[in-house]
């Protein structure tokens, strides 16, 4: 994991868990108790973090004070709770970013991270472990509109997102600032378990085939519907499913997106004929009508 988020272009960090009980109640999710040191070193060090994210946040705040702009950073830890009179220490991933996700160069303009490389980020720690699933909340230091909990298996392990307008301010953040945290020991447990399974696999001996499919969806509508209405028809020749272009606009209706799916078909026993490849797209065609209420845009 630490190879992947270096990477990535993260830099690993390692900070002290002592923190001021101002910033900790930040980030402290409701009803939890925070440890309390009886000899502080000072007021401004009271209490044992109960989230990674109050001293990450610190690091980043540390760095734009000092002159860096652009800053991606993790840290490998835990965080500490009291559950009534039990101290609970609890394994976790915290990461951080700000500024740039691609600095201006000869072909390309200077690009601000955002959200969704923050989940790209991620996903591609989940790819470790079989997969990240996505829902649409978060805690409340979040971003209403830009924020998500990660979820691996039956186990929720944490939220990701833009940190919210009313927190960057108490750092005096002028810049949009995005954290995450996930609890480490699921997510270990999980890439044990998909490394034991990992098998080898040929290369198929046929040629794979393309199809895209440019649709108009209702607003709200997720690329993850798509995938899971395409998959349910159990086509055993789909390889892959991914999300080509995405369009708002001139020419599309209110209330819909337009987005180019493009599906690719293999078989490990024979080269598809254009008849079966037919056959399955207007499978697909239907299936996401009448699950999704898409429609096919004119080519």
């Amino acid at each position: 994991m630490r190879e992947r988020l270096i990477g990535l272009g993260y830099r690993e960090i390692l900070t002290i868990p002592h923190v001021a009980e101002e910033r900790d109640t930040l980030f402290r999710p409701g009803g939890i108790s925070p440890a309390r040191l009886s000899n502080p070193l000072s007021e401004e060090a009271n209490v044992l973090r109960s989230t990674g994210l109050v001293t990450m946040a610190a690091a980043l705040e540390w760095n734009l004070n000092h002159g860096q702009r652009n800053v991606r950073l993790f840290e490998i830890g835990s965080h500490y709770r009291l559950n009534g009179t039990e101290s609970v220490e609890t394994r976790i991933l915290t990461i951080g970013a700000t500024g740039e996700a691609r600095e201006k160069n000869l072909y390309d303009a200077e690009c601000e991270f955002s959200f969704a490389d923050l989940k790209g980020d991620l996903d591609s720690i989940g790819e470790l472990a079989g997969g990240f699933a996505w829902r649409d909340s978060g805690a409340e230091w979040l971003h209403a509109a830009r924020r998500g909990s990660v979820v691996l298996g039956a186990n929720e392990l944490g939220s990701a997102g833009q940190l919210a307008r009313r927190v960057a301010e108490k750092f005096k953040f002028r810049q949009d600032v995005f954290l995450a945290e996930l609890e480490l020991d699921p997510l270990c447990t999980a890439y044990r378990a998909a490394k034991e399974a990992r098998r080898y696999e040929p290369l198929p001996r046929f040629p794979a085939v393309e199809r895209d499919f440019s649709l108009l969806l209702p607003d709200g509508t997720h690329f993850s519907d798509v995938v899971k209405a395409i998959r349910s028809l159990n086509i055993s020749e789909i390889s892959n499913i991914e999300a080509a272009d995405l369009f708002r606009g001139k020419n599309v209706p209110a209330g819909k997106y337009s987005l180019l799916v493009r599906v690719t078909f293999q078989s490990r026993e024979a080269t598809l004929t254009d008849t079966q490849i037919g056959d399955y797209s207007g499978k697909i065609v239907a299936v996401l009508e009448k699950q999704l209420g898409a429609q096919l845009r004119a080519q």
